[in-house]
C-alpha cells in the first residue's frame, strides 16, 4: 500500500444524493442505499468521512428552541456575546467545563473536545432547532465501521468530522471528532529527513488531515454532501479513538 506521507494520488469522492436524515434513521442503511444509487463502490483501503450533523440528527441530538428553559446565566452570556440565548443554554448543558466566557464561550465538552459553544450549531439544522455533537462520537463511528465493513467484506474505517476554529488562526477547518477502524496518527519518528537526520518528533494527525481534506467536497452550506470517501492513503488498522488525539490537561497550552 501507499505511504501516507508520499501518496502520489489522492482521491476525495463525494457521496451525492444523500436524503435528509431524520431522527432514528438507520444511518448505515441510508449510506449504503445512497452509495448504490450513486454507483459508488468503496474499495479496500478507502476511508469513509461522515459529517457529525447527520450522525447527531439520527441519534436525536436535535433540540427545539421553543422547548428550552433559559437560565439567567445563559441570558447574561448571550447578551454579552450577541448570541441566541437558546444556543448558549444548550452549550452550557453540553459543557463539562467552561474555559472562557468573554467575547466567545469556549468549553470543554463531555466528550473532551475544547471548542466554542460546545459545538452547538444551527447550520444545516431544521428550522427552530439546534444540533449538538453526538453523545459518543467514537461509538457512533464504530457502529458505522462495523456494519459497513461487514456489508462490503473488507475493513472500512470511519471518521466523523466537525468544523471548528483553531487557536491563533482565523477561519475554521474540519476536524475528526470520532474515529473507528484506524489509528488517527501517522508516526514518522525514526524515519530520515532529506539529509539523513533521524526524525525525533513527527507525529501527524492523519484523521484531522483527512477530515479537513474531505471538507473540500463536502462543504459547509447547502451542498448536501455529508459523506465522502477518501482513496489513496495508507493507514494503520487499529481500534483508534479521538481520545488518543486530545491532549491531557498537563500538555494543553490553552488551559
Amino acid at each position: 500500500m501507499i505511504d501516507p506521507m508520499r501518496a502520489q494520488r489522492l482521491e476525495i469522492i463525494p457521496l451525492r444524493g444523500m436524503p435528509l436524515v431524520k431522527e432514528l434513521d438507520d444511518l448505515s442503511e441510508l449510506i449504503l442505499t445512497t452509495l448504490q444509487a450513486d454507483t459508488q463502490e468503496p474499495k479496500p483501503g478507502d476511508i469513509l468521512i461522515v459529517s457529525h450533523t447527520i450522525v447527531s440528527v439520527a441519534e436525536g441530538r436535535v433540540f427545539k428552541i421553543e422547548e428550552m428553559d433559559i437560565s439567567d446565566k445563559a441570558r447574561m452570556l448571550a447578551e454579552k456575546m450577541g448570541q441566541e440565548p437558546e444556543k448558549v443554554e444548550l452549550a452550557l448543558r453540553e459543557a463539562a467545563e467552561i474555559i472562557r466566557e468573554s467575547s466567545v464561550l469556549v468549553t470543554q465538552t463531555r466528550q473532551g473536545i475544547i471548542t466554542d459553544y460546545s459545538g452547538v450549531d444551527s447550520s444545516n439544522a431544521p428550522t427552530g432547532r439546534f444540533i449538538a455533537l453526538p453523545e459518543h462520537p467514537d461509538d457512533s463511528a464504530s457502529k458505522l465501521h462495523v456494519k459497513l465493513s461487514k456489508v462490503f467484506g473488507f475493513h472500512l474505517p470511519v471518521i466523523i468530522c466537525d468544523t471548528q476554529g483553531r487557536p491563533w488562526r482565523k477561519g475554521a477547518t474540519n476536524l475528526a471528532i470520532g474515529v473507528a477502524g484506524m489509528s488517527p496518527f501517522t508516526d514518522n519518528r525514526n524515519r530520515k529527513d532529506l539529509y539523513g537526520r533521524e526524525l525525533r518528533s513527527s507525529l501527524v494527525c492523519l484523521a484531522d488531515e483527512l477530515a479537513s481534506a474531505a471538507e473540500l467536497v463536502m462543504g459547509q452550506a447547502n451542498e448536501g454532501i455529508p459523506v465522502a470517501l477518501i482513496r489513496g492513503i495508507e493507514y494503520k488498522q487499529k481500534d483508534g479513538s479521538v481520545a488518543d488525539i486530545l491532549r491531557s490537561r498537563d500538555e494543553n497550552l490553552f488551559l
